[in-house]
């Protein structure tokens, strides 16, 4: 009951410890290469071979990892300058030749007597590698200099191949092995967010000696292998350490700086949100900024500037602990200027504010954006630049409208636009649409309606082009005779009628040249005179309807 009671209390005391606000798995990747000579014995007297084993092979023995921390932090409070790894390796990985060209002698069971062998192209040669569990720590000498420790115990498997004119026969050991190694590594930068490049100079150790080790079985043959049977008496390294190179990638490191002012901020935190009597004051829009881009705060030199003597600590301080307990800036260099600032008493919040209006009037008004013209608007009502913004937002409005125009790309739509915005921002662009409607149309009527409508237009020298080009007949010359698309689009007359009191003295003179006319050409007076008659009251009759629809235009404009 005692242990169980220590073990829930040493439980509560590590969940208290443990930093739960870095959710950061700290793990390693190194490789390893370490020059060495590895040594194999074996007696003569044991051995088919005139004068046994006994080779020193150069090798670089080389070794790769994986490390993994169980604890993401040590301790909440504690600058603990140390990390514990647990992880695993395949290490000693090599592969030699250890003796071509043997000399033995065998037994012939047909003489009774001893032999030379005839098989003196053989060759045997090995493969090494060795699985291993890892457990250690690293230690923080202090900037980018780490020292890292690790213990390891596994199995070292040796592979011997006796290899004869393309006939190879292999047998493979199992021994156990121990170890330590011990890196110095230095942190070159870091490659990607939270992972670093290192490089380090790796001593390793092995303690368990590789003793009786068996290379080949028996060989049972009337000419057997020089390697029959062989075991070496023991295999070992020259020198009682390897020493080599390693590089390595850190992911999540974090310095002790870095851990030691968060833990301080944390606390800061903490102290703001549970006493102090400060509400989150700031916006979305300034938790948001600030998170993003943390100049926001400082000035063009990149500090923070003075503001001491045109105000006090108790004019800023309640923004400023309001943005560090609530907008939670994820940037630890961000989070100490500003608890700095907090502490010197330099920064009067409100005037950033202040300063960052202009700033975020050019945001807004590149953005093309209504929401954000809509925020400007709400977060600065009383701003100098309202009318400005308020001119964007209509105008964006109004560009909404005109590209509904611009799909429907008709006369009528065109003209619309004009007559219910005479100081439109899209003027030009409506002119352009029903001049290209004109020329696609290509009737002389609709060239003519446009120079009366745009005396000044832009496209005014292509229409009277047009209508000369009309005049002299050309092959592609505007129709005369058809229609108006204009005046069949609006359902308005755009014709110029004669005057009805210029033609009346007209009819008057034609019957009086008619009664002295004989009968017969006073008849066909008689009918061609009814005939311009018609024509007249034609002609007052549009020139009616013309006048008509000014006024009811004159009437909507008064109205509006």
């Amino acid at each position: 009951m005692r242990k169980l009671l220590l073990a829930l209390t040493l439980l509560a005391a590590a969940s208290q410890a443990a930093d739960f606000e870095r959710i950061n798995w700290r793990t390693q990747l190194y490789l390893q290469g370490e020059p060495a000579f590895l040594k194999f014995k074996a007696d003569k007297d044991k051995t088919l071979l005139e004068d046994g084993i006994n080779t020193k092979l150069l090798t670089i023995p080389a070794s790769v990892g994986f490390l993994w921390s169980p604890l993401i932090t040590p301790f909440w409070k504690a600058d603990i300058p140390f990390t514990l790894w647990l992880g695993a390796e395949v290490n000693s990985f090599q592969i030699g030749t250890i003796e071509d060209s043997p000399k033995y002698t065998i037994y012939d069971t047909e003489t009774k007597k001893d032999r030379k062998g005839e098989q003196n192209d053989r060759e045997l040669w090995f493969l090494g590698y060795a699985p291993s569990a890892l457990a250690g720590f690293t230690f923080n000498l202090g900037g980018d200099f780490d020292l890292r420790v690790l213990g390891g115990f596994g199995f070292q498997f040796f592979t011997f191949y006796d290899d004869y004119a393309g006939n190879t026969k292999s047998h493979t050991e199992m021994l156990k092995t121990g170890f330590v190694s011990s890196a110095l590594e230095y942190r070159i930068g870091e490659l990607f967010q939270d992972v670093d490049f290192k490089i380090g100079i790796n001593v390793r150790k092995e303690f368990l000696p590789y003793e009786n080790v068996k290379a080949r079985d028996k060989d049972n043959s009337p000419s057997p292998s020089p390697y029959s049977d062989l075991k070496f008496d023991k295999i070992e390294y020259k020198w009682p350490v390897r020493v080599g190179l390693e590089i390595s990638l850190d992911f999540g490191r974090e310095s002790r700086r870095d851990r030691r002012m968060r833990y301080n901020l944390h606390d800061r935190d903490d102290v703001l949100r549970k006493y102090s009597e400060v509400k989150d004051t700031l916006s979305d829009w300034d938790c948001m900024a600030i998170e993003r881009d943390y100049r926001f705060y400082l000035d063009e030199n990149g500090e923070l500037p003075d503001m001491s003597e045109a105000y006090t600590r108790t004019q800023f301080a309640d923004v400023l602990e309001s943005f560090l307990a609530f907008c939670h800036p994820a940037d630890l260099a961000t989070k100490e200027k500003l608890y700095s600032t907090l502490d010197s008493g330099k920064v009067q919040i409100k005037e950033y504010q202040a300063k960052q209006e202009d700033s975020r009037f050019d945001q807004v008004m590149a953005s093309n954006d209504p929401e954000m013209l809509e925020m400007f608007l709400l977060y600065y009502p009383d701003s100098p630049r309202r009318a400005e913004v308020e001119a964007k937002l209509r105008s964006l409005s109004e560009y909404d409208k005109f590209r509904a125009i611009q799909a429907q790309n008709t006369f009528k739509a065109y003209l619309t636009y004009l007559n219910d915005n005479p100081n439109g921002a899209f003027r030009d662009e409506a002119e352009a649409g029903i001049f290209e409607l004109v020329k696609a149309g290509n009737r002389l009527k609709d060239y003519e309606i446009y120079l009366k409508r745009f005396p000044n237009g832009k496209y005014v020298e292509e229409a009277k082009a047009a209508l000369q080009q009309a005049k002299n007949g050309g092959a592609a010359a505007p129709a005369a005779e058809e229609q108006s698309i204009i005046e069949y689009q609006t359902g308005e007359s755009y014709s110029e009628p004669e005057q009805p009191a210029e033609e009346e003295p007209a009819v008057e003179e034609e019957e009086s040249v008619e009664e002295q006319q004989p009968a017969a050409q006073q008849q066909n007076n008689s009918a061609a005179a009814s005939k311009r008659a018609a024509k007249l009251e034609a002609k007052k009759k549009a020139r009616q309807k013309q006048l008509e629809a000014k006024k009811a235009r004159a009437a909507k404009k008064k109205k509006r």
